[in-house]
């Protein structure tokens, strides 16, 4: 195989990996992206203006993935990380089929194939938003691979209300949050705790603490950034190293910039990073960037 550090960039090797979610849950995704794949370029969108998409319909929260998808490839994106498990679960189908030329890859299909991986017993637990939990993405996903397996969903809102805003200083209420999101998941016997929402690989130590040793915690960001380097090299796309350093562009669609950029600095352990507003209506247009089917 062609070492991936070596050659010249082309234009496709160049152009940026796009991510996109609702608010700063999505930067888990960018973190394994630093590690896994540290020469490629980023174009993060937080759709901060719209979030938290996980009460919303699902059929509202399609709309946002695909119309996302669009804006990222109009700004040239050579693939599209859903950096969220709700859009993932709403939009991930229509956005492969409205841009069939876009690699769209979303968090539910590595994090199961994460945790059926890992599992001893066939007996998972999933942490998610309301939606993730009621369309049992997971489960179904899980079944499709193990049809012994065995899986609870749990939502935790309260937990995912404070980590989606970055409000996560209060260790003790934390852990209080999670104990109880976790207790029917201990009773039901899991050996394997999915991070069913990107937001909670903000709180994975807590997640860690209260699951115990016996429990392993499966963290779909770096299962999808695996995926994504695989995509990658398949099509000749991977950026190889250089001389420049990869550079890191974050859109989001609300007014919260400086709250935005002040999270996003520490939780990726830098002195700071520029965070621009796009107008939400820009990002809307996405959609007409289309090739495919959106009907």
């Amino acid at each position: 195989m062609r070492d991936p550090r070596a050659g010249a960039e082309t234009p496709r090797s160049v152009a940026p990996i796009g991510i996109f979610d609702s608010g700063l849950g999505g930067l888990a995704v960018l973190r394994e992206v630093q590690r896994l794949l540290p020469n490629e370029h980023v174009l993060y969108v937080g759709d901060t203006a719209r979030r938290p998409y996980g009460p919303q319909p699902t059929a509202m929260v399609r709309s946002y993935a695909v119309e996302i998808a669009g804006f990222l490839m109009s700004r040239g994106a050579k693939l599209v990380i859903i950096g969220c498990n709700t859009a993932s679960v709403a939009g991930l189908d229509a956005s492969r089929r409205c841009f069939p030329d876009l690699p769209v890859l979303g968090m539910v299909g590595p994090g199961v194939r994460g945790a059926v991986e890992s599992t001893r017993e066939g007996r998972i637990g999933v942490w998610g938003t309301a939606l993730t939990v009621e369309n049992h993405a997971y489960d179904e996903a899980i079944l499709e691979i193990n049809p012994s397996a065995e899986v609870l969903g749990v939502a935790c809102p309260e937990l995912l209300r404070l980590a989606e805003k970055g409000e996560i200083d209060d260790k003790a209420h934390l852990l209080a949050l999670a104990r109880r999101y976790f207790e029917p998941i201990d009773h039901f016997g899991a050996d394997i705790l999915v991070l069913g929402c990107t937001d909670l690989t903000c709180v994975r130590d807590i997640a860690e603490t209260v699951a115990g040793e016996d429990v392993t915690v499966v963290d779909p960001a770096e299962q999808v950034v695996l995926e994504a380097t695989e995509v990658l090299e398949s099509m000749g796309s991977r950026r190889p190293e250089s001389g420049d350093a990869p550079t890191y562009e974050f859109l989001i669609t609300g007014e919260d910039e400086d709250a935005f950029g002040r999270f996003t600095a520490e939780f990726l352990g830098v002195s700071e990073v520029d965070v621009k507003r796009v107008p939400l209506k820009s990002v809307q247009k996405g959609r007409l960037a289309a090739t495919g089917d959106c009907a």
